[in-house]
C-alpha cells in the first residue's frame, strides 16, 4: 500500500467511519486505529497531502453540517458528540475556511430552519447552528458581510413573518453574525461578543422580535405574550430588560394593536416600569446590542429607558451636593462681605482719606459696594465721623448711579425702540388714505431735511 492510499485509510478509518457511526451507521465497524497503524507505525504525518485528503473527503460532510442535514445536527442525544467531532475535523482541516466563503450562508440558514421543524419541542438546536458559525469565525471565513446583512435586513425587518417562527430565528442569528464579522474589532473581540450572543440568545431573540416587528423564535402571536416572558422567565433576563423595554416602546405605534389589546400591552408595559425600578441595569450586552442595531440602539436608550430607584437616588444625591455647595459658596461671601465691611469701618474710624476708602469701594461689584456703603452709614460710630458726614452724599450719588444707571440705559433703549416699533411708515399712511379717503399727515419736509414726494 503507498503512503497516499494508506492515508486516504486512515483517514477512513480514524474520521469519517467515526462520524458515520456517531450520525447512526451501524453498518460501519469500528477499527482500533493502534493496531492497525499505530503498532506498525503506519499513522500518517498530517502534513498538506493529509489535510488536502481530509478536506476532499470531508467536503460532503461539510455541506450537511452547514445545512443542517438532520443526519448531522440533529441526531438525537449525540448531537453533542457529532458537533465536538466536528470541530476537531475543522480545527486540522485549513482548506475549511475558504472553501465555506463560497457558501450561501442565507441557502444554510434556511435550510437549518427547514430541519429544525422536525423537532418541535428541541430547543439545543439552535445552539448547533451557533457553533457552525463559531467554526466559520475561527477559520476566518470570508464574505461580503456587509452585503448580507443588508439582504438579511431587507428580509427580516418588516412587519410580517418572513418563513415561520423557526427559520426567521436561525435567519436572525446569522444577521447577528454577520453584523459581528462586520466590525472592526480584532478577531478576539469577535469571538467574545459573538460568545455573549450565544449567551444570551434567550433573551435577545424576543429583543429582535421587537427590533423585527414580528415574533420569532415561539409559536406566539401576542406581543404582550412576549413581554411577560421577558418580564417572568428568567432571573438573567432582569439586568437587561431596559434593553427590551426600550425596544419595545420605539415600536408600540408601529405594532398597530386593536384597542382591547392595547389596554392589555399597557398594563403589562406599567408592570415592566415597576419591575425596572427594582433591577440594577447592567451594560453588558450593549457593545453587541449597538453593533448589531447601530442606528437604532443608542437613540432608543435615550429616548426610552426609565430611570432606576439607585439613578434616581443618585441624582438627588447630586442635586443635594450642589444645594450643599451652594450654601457653603454663599456662607463664603457674607464672611468676606463681612470682613471687607470690617475693614472698611477701620479706615473710616483711623481718619484714612475718603478718597482711599472710594477707591476700595469701586473693587467690588456695584450692588456689593451699594450694600456696603448704605451698612458703613446704618453704624452710627461711622454717621458721625465728620470727613464721613462731609463726602456721604457724593458717594451715595455716585454709587447710586453706579447701581441704577445700567436699568435707566436698558429702560430707555426699550422706551426708544418701542416709539420706532409703533411710529407709522409713509406706506403706511398711504395706505391708510387709499382706503378711507383721508389725507395722511406727513412728516415736516423741513424737519426731516428733505422733500418728499407721494405718487398721485
Amino acid at each position: 500500500m503507498n503512503n497516499l492510499d494508506n492515508c486516504k485509510e486512515y483517514i477512513q478509518d480514524s474520521v469519517v467511519n467515526q462520524l458515520e457511526r456517531l450520525m447512526g451507521n451501524n453498518k460501519v465497524g469500528e477499527v482500533n486505529l493502534w493496531e492497525k497503524y499505530g503498532s506498525k507505525g503506519l499513522t500518517p504525518k498530517k502534513d498538506s497531502v493529509y489535510t488536502s485528503l481530509l478536506h476532499a473527503m470531508m467536503v460532503p460532510y461539510y455541506k450537511m453540517y452547514l445545512n443542517g442535514d438532520i443526519r448531522l445536527c440533529c441526531a438525537g442525544s449525540k448531537l453533542e458528540s457529532i458537533g465536538r467531532k466536528m470541530e476537531c475535523i475543522i480545527e486540522e482541516d485549513n482548506q475549511f475556511g475558504s472553501w465555506a466563503s463560497d457558501m450561501n450562508l442565507i441557502t444554510c440558514a434556511e435550510c437549518w430552519g427547514d430541519n429544525m421543524k422536525h423537532y418541535e419541542s428541541e430547543s439545543k438546536r439552535i445552539n448547533r447552528f451557533f457553533h457552525v458559525l463559531e467554526a466559520l469565525l475561527k477559520s476566518d471565513c470570508q464574505q461580503d458581510w456587509k452585503s448580507l446583512s443588508g439582504e438579511l435586513k431587507e428580509m427580516l425587518f418588516k412587519s410580517e413573518v418572513c418563513y415561520d417562527y423557526k427559520t426567521d430565528e436561525v435567519l436572525c442569528v446569522l444577521h447577528a453574525f454577520t453584523m459581528i464579522m462586520q466590525q472592526e474589532w480584532t478577531k478576539e473581540e469577535k469571538q467574545q461578543q459573538f460568545h455573549l450572543l450565544n449567551q444570551h440568545w434567550l433573551f435577545l431573540k424576543h429583543y429582535y422580535s421587537v427590533m423585527t416587528r414580528h415574533i420569532i423564535g415561539v409559536k406566539w402571536t401576542s406581543f404582550r405574550k412576549v413581554a411577560e416572558t421577558v418580564m417572568t422567565a428568567s432571573q438573567s433576563f432582569k439586568p437587561h430588560l431596559h434593553i427590551f423595554y426600550c425596544g419595545l416602546m420605539d415600536c408600540m405605534d408601529k405594532l398597530h394593536l386593536e384597542r382591547a389589546r392595547q389596554r392589555r400591552m399597557d398594563k403589562v408595559c406599567l408592570q415592566m416600569q415597576e419591575e425596572l425600578n427594582r433591577c440594577e441595569p447592567s451594560e453588558l450586552l450593549y457593545k453587541l446590542c449597538d453593533a448589531l442595531f447601530p442606528e437604532d440602539f443608542q437613540r432608543m436608550l435615550r429616548e426610552n429607558k426609565p430611570k432606576s430607584y439607585k439613578e434616581v437616588e443618585n441624582e438627588s444625591y447630586q442635586k443635594d451636593e450642589l444645594i450643599q455647595e451652594m450654601k457653603n459658596q454663599t456662607k463664603q461671601l457674607h464672611k468676606q462681605l463681612e470682613k471687607a465691611e470690617e475693614i472698611l469701618q477701620q479706615m473710616v474710624e483711623s481718619a484714612i482719606p475718603i478718597e482711599d476708602i472710594d477707591k476700595e469701594l469701586m473693587k467690588y461689584p456695584s450692588g456689593t459696594a451699594w450694600d456696603i456703603l448704605c451698612t458703613l452709614q446704618a453704624n452710627p460710630a461711622i454717621s458721625m465721623q465728620p470727613a464721613w458726614r462731609e463726602h456721604y452724599p457724593t458717594l451715595l450719588e455716585k454709587y447710586r448711579k453706579r447701581l441704577f444707571e445700567p436699568f435707566d440705559q436698558q429702560r430707555n433703549l426699550t422706551d426708544a425702540m418701542m416709539k420706532v416699533a409703533n411710529k407709522k411708515t409713509i406706506g403706511q399712511m398711504v395706505m391708510e388714505q387709499n382706503n378711507y379717503g383721508v389725507q395722511p399727515s406727513l412728516p415736516n419736509a423741513e424737519n426731516e431735511g428733505r422733500a418728499l414726494q407721494l405718487p398721485l
